[in-house]
C-alpha cells in the first residue's frame, strides 16, 4: 500500500469520525429536558415502599433463621452486603436529585399514578411503574414472612 493510499485512509476516516459526531443522538440526559407537561419522575413513596419492603425481608429473615450459630454469619454477611449497595444507591441518588440535566416536576401520589413517566426512550403509566417496582420486593418480604413463620412453628 503507498503512502498516498494510507493519507486517504487516514483522512477518510477522520472525516467519518466527524460526520459521526454530528450524527449522534444527543446523550439521555437532554431528553429530559424535552420532558412534555404530562411527564412526571418516579414519585418517592416507590422507592420508600421497595426499600421498605427489602427491609422487611431482612428483618423476617434475621429473625427466623438467627436461631443457630451457623446460620448468623451467613446472614450478618448478606445484611453487609445490602446495607453497602444501600448506601452507594443514596450516594449516587444525592449527586442526581437536584441535577439541572434532569427536571422533574413534584406531584402528588394521585397525580403520579395517573401521569406519563419517562422510562429510557419510552413512557409508562405512573401505575404501572408502581406495581413493577413494588412487585417483586413486596413478593419476597411476605414469602420470607410465611417461610419464617413456618420455620418457627414447625421447626
Amino acid at each position: 500500500m503507498s503512502v498516498q493510499t494510507a493519507e486517504r485512509i487516514t483522512h477518510v476516516t477522520q472525516a467519518d469520525k466527524k460526520q459521526a459526531r454530528k450524527d449522534a443522538k444527543p446523550p439521555e440526559a437532554h431528553s429530559a429536558e424535552r420532558m412534555e407537561a404530562s411527564e412526571v419522575g418516579v414519585h418517592a413513596i416507590v422507592v420508600k415502599i421497595a426499600l421498605g419492603a427489602a427491609l422487611w425481608f431482612l428483618a423476617v429473615v434475621w429473625m427466623a433463621f438467627a436461631a443457630e450459630n451457623s446460620e448468623n454469619l451467613s446472614l450478618a454477611i448478606v445484611i453487609f452486603f445490602f446495607v453497602f449497595f444501600f448506601a452507594l444507591f443514596l450516594l449516587t441518588a444525592s449527586f442526581s436529585v437536584k441535577d439541572p440535566r434532569w427536571p422533574v416536576r413534584e406531584t402528588s401520589l394521585r397525580e403520579f399514578l395517573a401521569s406519563k413517566v419517562r422510562i429510557g426512550d419510552a413512557t409508562m403509566r405512573g401505575r404501572d411503574v408502581l406495581i413493577e417496582t413494588v412487585l417483586i420486593p413486596v413478593t419476597l418480604a411476605f414469602a420470607a414472612t410465611l417461610i419464617g413463620l413456618a420455620w418457627v412453628i414447625f421447626g
